[in-house]
């Protein structure tokens, strides 16, 4: 058995299911896109039939390791199965791709001290949810700015969530006219 075949076999041998469902998982998520984590200043590609999501948590809450699970609607994160998977960065940032989305779409950070890459029950978990990010069609990119996360209450905020159609640009912001007085 050569070196590479060993070192596969001894992976296998080794490894537990948890972790082989999420490599699947992981391995299952976004596809061919070019989504960079950061802030709404970076430039996404994506596909029309997949929505890309990127953000970046500033309040972290917890100084372990942390993952992004994706759901369609809002779920318990213990017993749905996740659309996608993604590891927050350590500068914060994370990036993923999802399917379009008819139903809402919910992210829930995990504080994975167990390193077991999987939400059980019991684990600190906050979950984001909003109307912004409902009925998410391809083509679509969502930001999240300012991700804050607060195990204690399971629950995360977002200082700023922008969704545009990819090549739209942004609406310039517009100041009201005032009336002239008569």
């Amino acid at each position: 058995m050569n070196r590479r075949r060993r070192l596969a076999w001894v992976v296998v041998k080794h490894s537990s299911i948890p972790l082989l469902a999420l490599l699947t998982l992981v391995a299952a998520c976004g596809g061919g896109t070019s989504a960079r984590s950061g802030s709404a200043g970076n430039a996404a590609v994506v596909g029309p039939d997949e929505v890309a999501i990127a953000g970046r948590v500033t309040a972290p809450g917890t100084k372990g390791a942390l993952l992004v699970f994706a759901y369609a609607g809002e779920v318990d994160p213990v017993t749905a199965e996740p659309l996608c998977v993604a590891t927050v960065e350590p500068d914060g940032g994370f990036a993923m791709t999802v399917p379009p989305l008819e139903a809402s779409l919910t992210l829930a950070f995990l504080a994975d001290g167990a390193n077991d890459g999987a939400i059980d029950g019991g684990d600190p978990v906050a979950t984001l949810s909003a109307p912004a990010l409902a009925n998410l069609l391809g083509g679509v990119v969502v930001t999240l700015d300012d991700v804050g996360l607060d195990f204690t209450s399971k629950k995360a905020r977002a200082g700023n969530i922008d969704v545009r159609h990819a090549g739209v640009a942004a609406e310039a912001p517009r100041t009201p006219t005032p009336v002239p007085a008569a």
